[in-house]
């Protein structure tokens, strides 16, 4: 965007006096500033705005005269819009050119003869910035294993906005958490956000211990089993240790259930219902707000938890546990 001061950027009083120049008659400044109840440095002021934005000019006898705005202002939000257009573009090809340095990126560090060791200890304070480079640098399913919700960097807002724009942007992740978070008064509604962001979730009775594998990466997990907010980590890069972990969750979850018991399933069963009723999976999106990629992915994230394979089995399998009337 250039210099030139944006159109919806106009302060209140900026905009109250030029809502004033559109229903009145032409003035001087000092009328507008009179009838405002303004000093004339203050009508003046706001008046440059205006006219630096071409929306007023001076007539003969230093008459403040207002042009129609359907013309200006929708030149000026034209003009804009084509900024923003190429920025976006320019914003794209950054993005588009991420795979390339980071191949460039991989390339200096082989060269360089300094191999990635098999696991480092991630100070606390320095957890969300290591969780934000796994996240953004890997790709595949984010599994998570915790023990509670009263430790680990889940619950920093930080950590918290990230998890939301991955998910946001299709990549699934699921999670396992131990039977005893239901007891917490706070879960329902943790577990609730979570879930519509798209997050799978499954419980056990017991669960072993913390960790999180990032996709094809690297698996961060606690160092300590000590009840503290934010716990030091272990970022192992192994990957024979990695499929390791993997390996471990997926008999974890293997294990696991879903709860169905109101709560982190309403959406679900909110979801359910409308396939019940014969909503197109759009028509569910508008309904429960969300998007239709993450209307699709608990779909079939049901089925999957459910053991079916068509959408009407699902609706079967729902009725039988008492999911719906």
């Amino acid at each position: 965007m250039n210099a030139q001061q944006s159109v919806g950027q106009l302060d209140d009083d900026t905009q109250v006096l030029f809502r004033h120049i559109l229903r009145g008659e032409p003035a001087t400044i000092e009328g507008h500033a009179a009838e405002l109840g303004w000093t004339r440095t203050k009508a003046a002021r706001h008046l440059a705005e205006l006219e630096a934005l071409r929306l007023i000019h001076l007539t003969e006898g230093a008459l403040v005269r207002a042009e129609d705005p359907r013309l200006t202002l929708g030149r000026l939000l034209d003009v804009e819009e084509a900024e923003l257009a190429e920025r976006r573009q320019e914003l794209l090809g950054v993005r588009q050119s991420i795979g390339t340095y980071e191949a460039d990126y991989q390339r200096g560090l082989q060269l360089g003869g300094n191999p990635t060791p098999a696991w480092q200890r991630i100070p606390a304070s320095e957890v969300p910035e290591a969780i934000e480079r796994l996240a953004r640098t890997s790709e595949g399913v984010l599994r998570q294993v915790a023990s509670t919700l009263a430790r680990g960097p889940g619950h920093l807002e930080r950590v918290k906005r990230l998890r939301a724009e991955v998910m946001a942007s299709g990549r699934e992740q699921q999670s396992i958490f131990p039977l005893s978070v239901l007891d917490d008064p706070s879960w329902r509604v943790l577990a609730e956000a979570r879930a519509l962001a798209g997050e799978r979730q499954r419980f056990l009775e017991d669960v072993p211990l913390d960790f999180i594998i990032f996709g094809d990466r690297g698996v961060l997990l606690s160092e300590d089993d000590d009840p503290v907010e934010a716990p030091d980590m272990l970022l192992v890069h192994s990957q024979n240790v990695r499929s390791t972990f993997v390996a471990l969750f997926e008999e974890l979850w293997r294990r696991a259930a879903p709860f169905h018991d109101g709560g982190a399933a309403a959406a679900d069963v909110r979801v359910l219902e409308l396939l019940g009723l014969g909503f197109k999976d759009e028509a569910i999106a508008r309904h429960v707000g969300l998007s239709l990629r993450t209307v699709r992915r608990r779909i079939s994230a049901l089925m999957d938890e459910h053991g079916v394979d068509t959408r009407f089995q699902l609706g079967m399998a729902a009725c039988r546990r008492g999911l719906l009337d």
